[in-house]
């Protein structure tokens, strides 16, 4: 943490860290609702606007001025986090940063490891162990009144830094102004802007719109990234806020789209050191002004999502859509962007129904000084391969994939090359035709199974971008070999939907996963009395063992890539024991007057189980009286008693 009070103002972070986030739902809460210690009817707040949509919080930094919210953005580049306030230098106050380690939290961009914040006074911090909240202090003292500032703004790639100079959009000056809050007695200013040259270019430097009569300046430019600039005025300057320097500024068409970066103004020496300043950063996003949900043009959603910041339904632009549940997938838009920088296209300061009319204008075709016209051309943004995948040993000249420039100019054309940079380091081992990437050797998935290459695309205008892609290299496809069944048997009866058996198949491609299907073929002609259901075959029919005790079926299994293997399966049909449903007396006559022990017929079962045996036996039950007039000897009725002659004729 480094606080510069020459500087003013001015707050920045190194860390090992850098914010890591995938979407809305588990993006690092960078700050946080409440600080210790702080009055909260007081306390001033250094505040990231959308990171209350997004993050649920908003306090970064705070102090005990009665000034309120400060709000301002957060810039990250590399492992250095900046906020920037803005609207100028913080006043002056003390102030408490607290960054939070959570797994919610600040985490590492490589591996996600948590934030190891322990201050000791003595950086860096941390004691070595992950986790740990990084909280420091610092005061701002006696914050000089007269501040050199920069102004914030917005645009785009291919633009020139044409700026609204007054709040009712009446006058458009060219160039981005340096100016004093009060210019009072200056007589001349010596400084240093700094600035990323990927992300804008400054040309030249002339005298304001506010400079007096015989005023000069001068600049060199001859180191990347810096101006140092010198103006003087033959008299001390009168009373007010004063444009005095203005440079000529555009962004570079490769700019890439929604980055930001702080443009410093350092060495700050006014009348050669007689009076104290503060200088005051502005931030420049690369984004055209007013298009909110960051598609490179105007739409009428830009407007809409204007609207709902003015009337504070939104807190800025984070996420698109802004009303989606945190849980679902989300887009980033300007997480940690202060929405005024994007979208005050009316330039007073504030965002309301006027800037969305004027976006809104601009959709039809009206005039709108504040939104300046969109490049005739704007630089490709993207570069996809599809697919990025390549099977291991495949011959030399094989198909990776398309190459496809994700460009906002619908209909360009786009020529594909290599390029040396960062991540080129396997570009070699390709070769580029049109827009289709092959492969001009073998590769072999045991000496190497992830290469890396640099490309770039280029329009038909000569606007590029580059990217670094990645190929990895897998096992290729190959047919399962056979479809096997865990299970063969299923009991007889059973009820619809009864499982027989989980489904799988034999494949050299220990990853795949498959489909299965019964299909026409050899061996097929009971496919209607199953089902599949995923993986698991079921009965559709009930089956009985006495009827038909196999059943042949033919199964399909087939891969992810479309390969397939096919099987016929034998279920067979388990008897089950079942009641025998009669009993058959056979003859059922006897001699009138039978003497005991004579016979009567033959008892026979008649049972669903062919072949079952029986045994037999008298019960007593009520109405079944003459029971005790017979017994049975093995599968024989016989009389267990004489009959008399002249008794009835049933029995």
């Amino acid at each position: 943490m480094c606080w510069d009070p020459i500087c003013g103002g001015r707050l920045w972070v190194d860390i090992d860290y850098l914010l890591w986030w995938t979407r809305a739902s588990d993006a690092p809460a960078l700050v946080t609702t409440s600080l210790p210690g702080t009055p909260p009817a007081t306390s001033g707040v250094l505040g990231l606007s959308s990171t209350r949509v997004l993050f649920g919080g908003d306090d970064l930094l705070t102090g005990a001025h009665p000034g309120g919210r400060i709000q301002g953005s957060l810039v990250v580049a590399e492992n250095r986090l900046r906020f920037v306030a803005t609207d100028g230098a913080l006043p002056t106050d003390t102030y408490q940063v607290l960054l939070r380690s959570a797994t919610d939290g600040l985490r590492a961009a490589d591996g996600g490891a948590i934030l190891d914040g322990e201050f000791s006074g003595v950086f860096p911090s941390g004691d070595g162990i992950a986790g740990g909240d990084f909280v420091f202090s610092f005061t701002v003292a006696d914050a000089a009144s007269l501040v050199v500032g920069i102004p914030n703004f917005a645009r785009g790639p291919g633009q020139a830094v044409n700026l609204l100079t007054s709040p009712d959009g009446s006058s458009v000056d060219s160039g981005l102004p340096i100016a004093l809050s009060t210019s009072a007695g200056v007589t001349s200013l010596t400084v240093t802007v700094e600035f990323d040259p990927a992300l804008l270019h400054v040309s030249d430097v002339r005298l304001g719109p506010d400079a007096p009569e015989g005023s000069q300046v001068t600049v060199n430019l001859s180191t990347a990234g810096q101006a140092t600039i010198a103006f003087f005025a033959l008299d001390p300057l009168p009373e007010g806020s004063t444009r005095i320097i203005v440079l000529d500024a555009d962004v570079p068409a490769t700019a890439p789209y929604a980055s930001a970066q702080a443009i410093r103004l350092t060495r700050v020496d006014v009348n050669a050191g007689a009076l104290s300043a503060t200088a005051a950063d502005g931030l420049h996003v690369v984004a055209f002004p007013g298009d909110t949900n960051r598609n490179l043009r105007y739409d009428a959603e830009d407007a809409r999502l204007i609207a709902r910041v003015g009337v504070a339904v939104d807190s800025g632009f984070a996420v698109d859509p802004p009303h989606a549940e945190t849980t679902s997938p989300t887009r980033l838009l300007y997480p940690t962007i202060d929405p005024r920088i994007i979208a005050d296209v009316t330039g007073d300061g504030t965002l309301s129904a006027l800037d969305a009319s004027d976006v809104l204008r601009r959709v039809v075709g009206l005039s709108t000084p504040g939104i300046p016209a969109l490049p005739d051309n704007i630089a490709p943004q993207d570069i996809i391969l599809s697919p990025n995948t390549v099977d291991a040993d495949a011959a030399q000249g094989t198909t990776v994939g398309a190459l496809t420039a994700v460009d906002p100019d619908e209909g360009d054309s786009h020529t594909f090359t290599f390029v040396s940079g960062d991540g080129d380091v396997d570009n070699a081992a390709f070769a580029i035709d049109g827009n289709t990437l092959t492969t001009v050797a073998t590769l072999d998935i045991d000496v190497q199974s992830t290469y890396h290459i640099r490309v770039r695309a280029t329009d038909a205008e000569g606007l590029s971008v580059e990217r670094a892609l990645t190929i990895q290299v897998v096992e290729p496809n190959r047919a399962p070999t056979a479809v096997t069944l865990s299970e063969t048997t299923v009991p007889e009866n059973a009820p619809l939907g009864t499982l027989v058996g989980e489904l799988d198949a034999v494949d050299p491609n220990s990853s795949d996963t498959h489909t299965f299907l019964l299909v026409s073929g050899e061996g097929d002609p009971d496919n209607g009395a199953f089902l599949i259901d995923g993986h698991r075959l079921v009965t559709a029919i009930e089956l009985d063992y006495e009827t038909q005790s196999e059943y042949q079926i033919h199964v399909r299994a087939t891969d992810q890539g479309g390969l397939s293997a096919e099987t016929v399966f034998v279920i067979h049909v388990l008897n089950v024991n079942e009641a025998p449903i009669a009993v058959i007396l056979t003859p059922s006559t006897v001699t009138a007057g039978a003497a005991a022990g004579e016979f009567v017929g033959v008892l026979t079962a008649i049972d669903p189980d062919a072949g079952d045996v029986h045994t037999f036996a008298l019960v007593a039950d009520e109405g079944y009286a003459d029971n005790e007039l017979f017994e049975i000897v093995g599968d024989e009725l016989r009389t267990a008693v004489a009959l008399d002659e002249e008794g009835p004729s049933e029995y």
